[in-house]
This record gives C-alpha cells, sequence and structure tokens, in this order.
C-alpha cells in the first residue's frame, strides 16, 4: 500500500526539475488547499500544510474505505476530530530550490522518517516530463472508428469534485511522461496526468504498461481544509563537530539553519566550583540544513587558557526556550 501513496508525493513533489510544469503548479497552491483520492480500497488526503516561497510542506492522511463509511460522513469533521483510526499520517518538507524532499515526519508514529531521497520513489518521479498531449491522442469514449473513417468521439474526462459538488463538463488538460527504463516495478510505463487550469493538484492519475492500467481518482478537493496539526516539527539542533584549524576554530550545526542568528558561549568547566562563561564572537555561514561558526584563533587566544576544558554553548536569537550544548568538551591547547 505505502508505495502507491508514495506515487502522490513523488508527482506532487520531484514532477520539479528545474523549471517543470508541476512545480509551477505547486508554486501557484495555497496553504490548506486539498485533495482527496480514492484507489483500491483506501482514501487518501493530500494537502499543503504550509508553504512559503523556498519550501513547501505536503500533509497525507490514509484511511481505509471500511472505515471511513462505517464511522464518518465528512471529511472535514473527521480531521476536526482529530483524523482518529487512519492509517498513516505523514509530513513531507519539500525544498523548492534543491527540488529534494528535506525531511519528512510520521504523525502517526511521533517520529521523523528516515526517508533518502534515493530510496523513495518521489526523487524519481520529481524527475519526471511532463508534456502536455493533444486531443488526438487522448483517451476518447466508445470504440475507434473504421479505417479511413474521421474520429468523431467525445473525449473522456474524470470527473471534477469541488466541495462535495461535482462540476458540469469540466476542462482537464492531460499530461503525459514516461517512466525511465531503470528496473524498477514502473519501468516504461506511461504517466497520464489530468490536471484543472485553477487548481495545483490533479484530479485523475493513470498509470498504463499497455495491457494493465492503475488509476487513481480524484473525491473531492478544495480549499481551506484544517487539521490539527498546524506545521511541521522541527527537529532538535545539535553541534555536530569542533574542529580546529591553523587560524581558526569551527563548530558545525545541524538542523539549525532556520534560525537568523545565535549568541555563542564557552563555558569553563576546568574549576567545578567556580565555572566561568565567556561571550564569543565568531562568524556565521549557512549551506542547506548546516551552519558553521567560525573563531578567530588569535582572538580565542586572548580568552581561553591553555589545557582548560571547555564546554559551548549556543543560544539562537530571540528563542528563549532553545539552548545547544556541545556533548564532548574542548581542551584548548
Amino acid at each position: 500500500m505505502k508505495k502507491y501513496l508514495l506515487i502522490f508525493l513523488i508527482i506532487f513533489s520531484q514532477a520539479f526539475a528545474t523549471n517543470s510544469f508541476f512545480k509551477d503548479k505547486l508554486k501557484s497552491s495555497s496553504k490548506n488547499d486539498y485533495i482527496i483520492y480514492e484507489y483500491n480500497q483506501f482514501y487518501s488526503i493530500l494537502s499543503v500544510l504550509d508553504k512559503t516561497l523556498d519550501s513547501l510542506v505536503l500533509q497525507e492522511i490514509t484511511i481505509s474505505k471500511n472505515t471511513f463509511k462505517k464511522n464518518y460522513i465528512s471529511f472535514r469533521k473527521w480531521l476536526q476530530n482529530g483524523g482518529k483510526k487512519s492509517l498513516s499520517w505523514s509530513l513531507y518538507e519539500i525544498d523548492l530550490k534543491t527540488n529534494k524532499i528535506k525531511d519528512a515526519y510520521s504523525v502517526s508514529r511521533n517520529c521523523y522518517i528516515n526517508l533518502l531521497n534515493n530510496e523513495s520513489l518521489i526523487t524519481h518521479l520529481l524527475d519526471l516530463d511532463l508534456k502536455k498531449i493533444l486531443d488526438k491522442d487522448r483517451k476518447k469514449i466508445g470504440p475507434p472508428p473504421m479505417r479511413a473513417e474521421v474520429d468523431r468521439r467525445a473525449l473522456w474526462q474524470p470527473n471534477k469534485i469541488v466541495d462535495s459538488k461535482k462540476i458540469h463538463k469540466p476542462k482537464l488538460d492531460v499530461y503525459r511522461s514516461i517512466w525511465p527504463n531503470d528496473g524498477s516495478e514502473f519501468a516504461s510505463k506511461t504517466f497520464d496526468i489530468y490536471f484543472g487550469n485553477d487548481f495545483a493538484f490533479p484530479y485523475f492519475i493513470e498509470i498504463n504498461n499497455g495491457h494493465i492500467s492503475f488509476m487513481i481518482k480524484a473525491i473531492d478537493s478544495g480549499k481551506d481544509l484544517n487539521t490539527p496539526i498546524k506545521n511541521f516539527p522541527k527537529r532538535d539542533a545539535k553541534i555536530t563537530q569542533i574542529k580546529k584549524l591553523a587560524d581558526s576554530l569551527i563548530l558545525s550545526l545541524k538542523d539549525a539553519s532556520h534560525f537568523e542568528n545565535f549568541n555563542l558561549f564557552a563555558i569553563d568547566l576546568t574549576k567545578k566550583d567556580n565555572k566561568i562563561i565567556h561571550p564569543i564572537e565568531f562568524e556565521i555561514k549557512k549551506e542547506e540544513d548546516l551552519v558553521f561558526l567560525k573563531m578567530d584563533t588569535k582572538y580565542l587566544n586572548t580568552i581561553f587558557e591553555k589545557n582548560h576544558k571547555y564546554r559551548f554553548a549556543i543560544k539562537p536569537s530571540f528563542q528563549d526556550n532553545i539552548y545547544i550544548e556541545s556533548n564532548d568538551l574542548f581542551i584548548w591547547k
């Protein structure tokens, strides 16, 4: 089941390649836009939990059709009441600049998901080059005409449902891509994806190998879907390395790039009954999810004493409840 849930996030996050069509569609989305899909025996809700210029957070909630029909009537009310009995509830933070999944979190299990880009379908689908197909190449209603006859069949269109109301004669465009022959279960399969002009998510997805089709259809869509989850939980920032060079000392921090600035302190722990705290000046550099604090060695020589033990402590600016300490002591030589 989970492999097909990932299909959504693939198409919705990794059709991003450079300035792709789908990336532009997602950039035009709004917070709390949502769509509900039906496939096999499941319903899956996909929504935009949050969006900035540089990132997008997608939320995916899945429940079995049988469980939902027995216990609930409205998806909105179900989520307002906590989304009980869901099979899975996941969040995916996507970097719109690098086109990669930055992080993933399971609300169901209350833990982060070790979702490596090269292990998920998402990263591969992000590279699909979606191209709009002509009407003559689209699926049509009825049997094909005889040779030499003009094809007058109407175009087949999936349902477009907005706020539980079926739209009369929807105008949907079809975008197609063929999965590369990479030996995976989707190798060389054709993806036909039906989009409306006024919405980021597709209303219908068909995956075809020439003999068998797997279809995912939308049963509702809309805006302003509220859920109990309001934002993506940030990982606790931590100091991962203290590196001494000839002319500098560098602290490396992970999962701290969302903080604008920091205050840095060195705590002299040589004497247990007399701890001395030194404010430290530094230069800052950020690279994706890493932050580097660089201190000049000559400057530190005026503060640190040789063979004294120090622990570094970092406090992000304007964050009273966050305090980051180095696990290991550092001996100044």
